[in-house]
C-alpha cells in the first residue's frame, strides 16, 4: 500500500509498500500526523481535504466550471457582436462618403442638392 503522511492538511511524506497503516507520533506542538491510503498522483506538498478526502495539487488549475464556459460563451458571443458592429459602422460611413461625393459632384455641375 501506498500511503500520504498528512500534517495540518498538508502532505508531509510518502511512504511506498507498507503492509500495514502506518502510525506517527504528533509534532512538537501536538498536531497529529494521519496516514491516508493514496495513488501514484499524489506528491509531498499537496493538499488534504478532510471534509471530502480528497488530496489534491495546490498548485494544479483547477477544473473548468459551468459558470465558466457560460462566460467564455458570452464572452465570443460578444466579441461576435463587437466584430459586427464594427463591420456595420465602416459600410455607413462607406456609404456617407460615396453620398458627399455624388453631393460634391452635383454641386460642381451647378445644381442643386
Amino acid at each position: 500500500m501506498r500511503y500520504a503522511m498528512i500534517l495540518k492538511n498538508r502532505v508531509i511524506d510518502i511512504l511506498e509498500n507498507c503492509e500495514s497503516k502506518p502510525n506517527w507520533p504528533p509534532d512538537r506542538e501536538g498536531n497529529p500526523v494521519v496516514a491516508i491510503e493514496c495513488d501514484e498522483t499524489v506528491a509531498r506538498g499537496f493538499t488534504y481535504d478532510p471534509a471530502t478526502g480528497a488530496i489534491v495539487d495546490p498548485n494544479a488549475e483547477p477544473e473548468p466550471t459551468q459558470l465558466d464556459s457560460i462566460e467564455e460563451s458570452q464572452l465570443v458571443i460578444m466579441e461576435a457582436i463587437a466584430e459586427q458592429y464594427e463591420l456595420n459602422e465602416e459600410r455607413r460611413i462607406d456609404d456617407l462618403e460615396v453620398q458627399a461625393e455624388i453631393y460634391e459632384a452635383i454641386l460642381e455641375l451647378g445644381g442643386n442638392a
